[in-house]
């Protein structure tokens, strides 16, 4: 017994500790085998558990990318035959086509400048320096609501409001007007060539018909707007903007006094001239980028096509990953079984080299899920789940894998996995194609019912598709293996190989209870012993001294 300092054999002269070892090492063989036993079950647990996350992970991918997404079979290229002029993309709802555009004007935004700030230290002061500090904060108040009237290209006016103290510079007043998110951007421009610095608004948003003004608004909820435009007039009129009508920076042909005025982008379409207020628009699903003009006779040729290569890279990658899987599944089922390798105790590890523990281990390890028919059971369905036909309609254009060229190995080693049909068959062209080119036909002609033979649905299972059914099988089949071996999170008694793990526990704790008593019989035992056999020669001694007295007389 563990922790108890003991001493033996002094009667008898026996080593007790080697005897009662040897003993017990003898009793502990069916304990030794209970913990064999545990250990090959955890391995076991560990397998299956090693095996659902390879799984989950393969079904999960699903949704995050590849064959999980009806987008992934309507993949676009686009080419620009001048890409300094046009650039585009497109989207899965886009056709294929080609567009000719010619680029005569790119969309500008509208540019407001002050007239030159004379006061040359108008940027260091402090507004309640400033002369109008009276118009801009009424009543004597710290500070004042500024509000100003946007109107952005194509859009209608929004009255939009920033805060400002006395205790700001027109540096700081800038920095709170883009802080504001007013439409419009500022900076103050400190010319090199010396000249008196300038108040620089432009506009976030491109196209013509932009505007920034004070004009009182009639009928507002908020009483006190048009005193805030009023202080707003004040603040920019202070920067020495010029007005009309108060509209900032036009005079009274609405053109820029100072500055520019923002223009639209014109492009000719296919020969229909049109406008743009920016340089980035949509039409049929294809998004163009404007960066320059055409020279005048000249067109850009832009061109959207299926992206035949990034849609068969994603199928492949599919097959891919399922061959890999069926590649894990059916070494764990084929995996030769060392029956004579069993779980090593301490003692035997101590015994022997690192390098000797890792090559036993592993064949201990081998075959723990040799032929297991959840296992077993999984695969065929997922076979069943690729290779079926989706679809009941005889005027459905694709109907199984095989159709498009990818197809079950006929390698029995292989174990069902994906390959590309090494054969051809004839076409609804009228050519014969191997499995590849069969792939490639009916990716660039048949898309949409490419993505429904991998993602259509329907209330049959023969009419979903065969990601649908794939996932739905390997639910099944997570789900079975969960209850068997249970995931990180859960407890023992959560699933079968749990509920036996504890079960072993209970049977070992009771064990090594046993040991324990046995133990300390076998030393009560030798105790007794060693008592006796004091006894007897402390009797001897007495007989020897008697006769030894007796002799000497």
């Amino acid at each position: 017994m563990k922790g108890m300092l003991r001493i033996g054999g002094l009667a008898t002269g026996m080593d007790t500790h080697q005897m009662v070892d040897d003993l017990m090492r003898a009793e502990r063989m069916p304990l030794n085998k209970l913990v064999q036993d545990r250990t090959r079950m955890e391995w076991q647990r560990d397998a299956y558990r090693d095996l659902n996350l390879q799984m989950r992970n393969f079904r999960d991918s699903f949704a995050a990318r590849g064959l999980g997404l009806q987008s992934t079979f309507l993949q676009k290229t686009v080419s620009s035959s001048n890409p300094s002029v046009v650039t585009a993309t497109a989207n899965a709802n886009a056709s294929n086509t080609t567009v000719q555009m010619q680029v005569e004007r790119l969309a500008t935004s509208s540019t407001f400048v002050s007239a030159g700030i004379t006061d040359e230290n108008v940027s260091s002061k402090k507004l309640s320096e400033w002369s109008n500090a009276e118009d801009i904060f009424s009543d004597g108040a710290d500070k004042a609501t500024i509000a100003v009237n946007v109107t952005r290209p194509g859009g209608e006016a929004e009255t939009l409001e920033f805060e400002i103290t006395k205790e700001d510079t027109l540096q700081s007043v800038i920095t709170k007007m883009n802080r504001a998110n007013l439409g419009f951007n500022a900076f103050l421009d400190k010319s090199a060539d010396g000249s008196d610095p300038q108040v620089v608004l432009s506009m976030s948003d491109s196209g013509a018909g932009a505007k920034i003004s004070f004009s009182n608004v009639e009928d507002s909820d908020d009483e006190g707007v048009n005193n805030k435009l009023d202080a707003g007039r004040a603040l920019f009129g202070a920067m020495n903007f010029d007005f009309h009508e108060d509209t900032l920076g036009v005079d009274e042909n609405n053109n820029v006094t100072r500055g520019r005025s923002g223009q639209n982008a014109v492009v000719v379409i296919n020969g229909h001239r049109t406008e743009r207020t920016t340089n980035q628009f949509t039409m049929n699903g294809v998004s163009y980028s404007l960066s320059g003009t055409t020279p005048p006779g000249e067109m850009v040729m832009v061109t959207a096509t299926t992206n035949t290569d990034k849609i068969m890279e994603d199928i492949m990658k599919f097959v891919e990953d399922y061959n890999a899987l069926i590649d894990t599944i059916n070494g764990s089922l084929r995996e030769e079984r060392h029956r004579d390798y069993h779980p090593l105790s301490d003692e035997e590890k101590s015994a022997m080299s690192d390098r000797e523990v890792e090559l036993w281990e592993e064949k201990a390890r081998s075959g723990l899920l040799r032929n297991d028919s959840t296992l077993s059971s999984a695969l065929n369905q997922m076979r069943m789940a690729l290779y079926s036909s989706v679809g009941t309609d005889p005027d459905r254009i694709i109907k199984d894998l095989s159709q498009i060229g990818l197809v079950s190995s006929r390698d029995y080693m292989d174990g069902g996995k994906i390959i590309l049909d090494p054969n051809s068959r004839e076409m609804p062209n009228g050519q014969r194609m191997n499995g590849e080119d069969r792939l490639r036909y009916y990716i660039e002609n048949h898309g949409e019912e490419l993505g429904q033979l991998f993602m259509g649905d329907g209330p049959a299972n023969e009419d979903r598709g065969i990601i649908r059914r794939l996932r739905s099988t390997m639910d099944n089949a997570i789900n079975r293996i969960t209850d068997r071996a249970g995931r990180e999170g859960r407890t023992n008694h959560q699933f079968t190989l749990g509920r036996q793990l504890n079960n072993l526990e209970d049977r070992i704790t009771n064990f090594e209870r046993r040991m324990q008593q046995t133990e300390q019989r076998y030393w009560n035992q030798f105790t007794a012993l060693e008592k006796a056999m004091a006894q007897m020669n402390s009797q001897a001694e007495q007989m020897w001294s008697m006769m030894s007295g007796m002799m000497g007389q």
